[in-house]
């Protein structure tokens, strides 16, 4: 799967959290790092590409 910065996202263990992908991760290669709001707070975390699903808005 080809991610790029901007590409909205979700774990595949948790698809009702909508992340956007923010940057590269400090983690090394492969791992990106997400944003997302919970309850009005700026959440952020390092996830690996293969632990992320590409969210479709059409579906």
């Amino acid at each position: 799967m080809d991610l790029k910065i901007g590409d909205t996202v979700y774990l595949k263990s948790d698809a009702r959290t909508i992340m956007t992908i923010n940057d590269t991760s400090v983690k090394g290669n492969g791992y990106y790092e997400c944003v997302w709001f919970s309850q009005e707070l700026l959440q952020i975390g390092h996830f690996h590409k293969d632990t992320l699903v590409k969210y479709d808005r059409e579906k």
